[in-house]
C-alpha cells in the first residue's frame, strides 16, 4: 500500500504564507497596533501605555501565539517591543543603576518573548498532534477505501462465480430438458425437439435441419431465416460440393478453414452430417447459417460434432422404430396395427366384391385430447381398447388407427351398413361403461362407413378405413 499523502499545513496552504507567516496574522497585528497607537496619541500622553499594568501590548502577543504558534507570537512580541521602545526610552532614575535601568527597559519585551515562545510552542505541539491525527485519519480513510474496493472487487468476483455456477447448472438442466425432447421413437417428435436442442447447445442466430431423401438433402426446419433478405438454398443434390463433403465424405465443415469456406460458399458457418453412432447411417445434415463471433470457438466446433452425432442417432432409431412398427401385426394393446389392418381391409373389400358381401368400418375418435394429461390419455385408450375387445364378434377385427391413441376402429367383415349401425350403438354403450369417472363426459365420435375396394386401374393408393393408413 502506498504511503498516505502528507497533510496540508494547518490553518492554510503553504502558498498563503509570507516568509513562513500567515498574512492574516500580519493583518491583525497591523490593525491592532494602528488602533492602539492611535488611541495612545489621541487619548494618552504618547508614552505607549508605559506604566499601565497589564500592558495592552500583551493582547496581540498572547492571541497570536495561542492562535497561530511560535513564529507569529515572536513576531508580535518583537513588534510590541519596537512599538513600546522606539522613540520612547525613559531616562534612568536617581536611585537606579545601569542594570536596574536596563531591566526596566527590557522587562516587558523579555516577558513578551518568553510568553510568545512558551504559548507558541504549546500551540505548535497541538498543531503537530492535529496534523498527525489528520494524517492518521487520511491513512485510515485510504485504507478503508482500499478495503472497500477490495471487498467490492471480491464481491463482484464472488457474484460472477455464483452467476457462472448457476448458469452452468441452468445450462445442464436446460440441456437435459432439450435432450429429452429428442429422446422419442416417433420421427416427427424427434425433429420437433431438434430445434430446442440446437438452440440450447449452440445458441445460433440462424440454423437449419436437412434430411436425406434418396440423393437430395431437403430442408425440413429453418430457424431465424428472413425470407426477404436470406437466399440460403433449401436443398442440395448429390452433385454439389456441400453434399459431396458432408454426406459422401461425412466431414464437418467450419468457415474458419479456407477450404471449408470455399465449400460452404456463403451458405453458413458450420455444417455437419447426422450420423448414427450405432449403425453409421447418414440421415441428414445440420447447418448453422449465423453464429455470434464470440460463440465460434474450438469448444463450439466440438460441441457441434457431438450434437450432430446425437441428433443422427436419435433420428436413425426413430426410423428403425417406424419401420419395425409398420411390420407389426398387433399393437401393445393387443389391437391390430394400422398397417396390418389396412392391408386386411383392402383384401376383405376385394373379396366382398367377388363373393357378394359388404365390409364396413366403425371409427371411434375421442375429442379434446389436448386438455388431458398423459396419464388420462393412457387411461382413455385402455378403456376404449377394453370396450372394443369385449364387444367384438368372432369375425370382427379391432384395430388402432395409428394416431397415438386418438383413433380406434373395428372392421366388420360381411356386415352391411345397417347391421354396422347396430354394432356402433353397442360399442358406444360399452365404451361409456368402461370410461373412468374423470373421463365419463369426454366427447367421443362414432362414425360408421362402408369400405370400398380399390379400383382395378393402376392406382397405387389403398382404400382403407378413415385414419387406418
Amino acid at each position: 500500500m502506498s504511503s498516505p499523502p502528507s497533510p496540508p499545513p494547518a490553518d492554510g496552504a503553504s502558498h498563503r504564507r509570507w516568509f513562513g507567516l500567515r498574512p492574516v496574522a500580519l493583518l491583525e497585528l497591523l490593525l491592532f497596533f494602528a488602533a492602539a497607537l492611535g488611541l495612545d496619541v489621541w487619548l494618552g500622553a504618547g508614552l505607549r501605555f508605559d506604566g499601565v499594568q497589564p500592558h495592552p501590548f500583551w493582547i496581540p502577543v498572547l492571541l497570536l501565539a495561542i492562535q497561530y504558534g511560535t513564529s507569529e507570537g515572536v513576531l508580535a512580541a518583537l513588534v510590541a517591543s519596537v512599538a513600546l521602545r522606539l522613540g520612547n526610552m525613559p531616562d534612568a532614575g536617581i536611585d537606579q543603576d545601569l542594570y536596574d535601568h536596563l531591566f526596566a527597559l527590557t522587562r516587558e519585551p523579555i516577558l513578551w518573548l518568553v510568553a510568545a515562545v512558551l504559548f507558541g510552542e504549546l500551540r505548535m505541539r497541538q498543531l503537530r498532534e492535529r496534523d498527525e491525527l489528520r494524517a492518521g485519519l487520511a491513512a485510515a480513510r485510504q485504507e478503508a477505501e482500499a478495503i472497500a474496493r477490495s471487498y467490492r472487487a471480491l464481491k463482484s468476483v464472488k457474484e460472477s462465480l455464483e452467476t457462472r455456477v448457476a448458469g452452468q447448472l441452468r445450462t445442464v438442466f436446460t440441456l437435459y430438458q432439450a435432450a429429452k425432447s429428442i429422446d422419442h421413437l416417433d420421427e416427427g417428435e424427434v425433429m420437433l425437439g431438434v430445434a430446442d436442442l440446437v438452440r440450447t447447445v449452440m445458441k445460433p442466430e440462424k440454423f437449419s435441419l436437412f434430411l436425406l431423401n434418396n440423393d437430395v438433402l431437403e430442408s425440413v426446419t429453418n430457424e431465424g431465416w428472413d425470407d426477404d433478405n436470406d437466399s440460403y438454398a433449401r436443398w442440395f443434390d448429390s452433385g454439389t460440393p456441400l453434399f459431396q463433403t458432408v454426406i459422401a465424405r461425412q466431414r464437418q465443415l467450419c468457415v474458419n478453414r479456407v477450404e471449408d469456406e470455399r465449400i460452404l460458399a456463403g451458405e453458413g458457418v458450420l455444417a455437419g452430417p447426422l450420423i448414427s453412432s450405432d449403425t453409421g447411417e447418414v440421415v441428414g445434415m445440420v447447418k448453422v447459417e449465423s453464429l455470434g463471433f464470440t460463440d465460434l470457438s474450438v469448444n463450439t466446433v466440438e460441441n457441434f460434432r457431438i450434437l450432430c452425432e446425437w441428433i443422427g442417432t436419435a433420428l436413425a432409431k426413430a426410423r428403425q422404430f417406424r419401420t419395425a412398427n409398420e411390420q407389426r401385426v398387433f399393437t401393445d394393446d393387443a389391437l391390430y396395427s394400422s398397417s396390418y389392418i389396412g392391408r386386411q381391409a383392402e383384401f376383405l373389400a376385394l373379396l366382398g366384391r367377388r363373393m357378394g358381401f359388404e365390409t364396413t368400418a366403425i371409427t371411434i375418435r375421442p375429442t379434446g385430447l389436448s386438455r388431458l394429461s398423459v396419464a388420462q390419455r393412457a387411461d382413455l385408450a385402455a378403456a376404449i381398447g377394453t370396450a372394443v375387445r369385449g364387444s367384438l364378434r368372432d369375425t370382427d377385427l379391432a384395430c388402432d388407427f395409428g394416431q397415438q391413441g386418438a383413433s380406434f376402429g373395428v372392421i366388420l367383415a360381411g356386415t352391411p351398413l345397417e347391421g354396422a349401425k347396430l354394432v356402433e350403438a353397442k360399442l358406444e354403450r360399452a365404451v361409456r361403461r368402461e370410461l373412468p369417472d374423470g373421463l365419463s363426459n369426454i366427447p367421443i365420435g362414432f362414425v360408421t362407413r362402408r369400405v370400398e375396394p380399390p379400383e382395378p386401374e393402376p392406382a397405387t393408393g389403398k382404400a382403407v378405413p378413415e385414419g387406418a393408413g
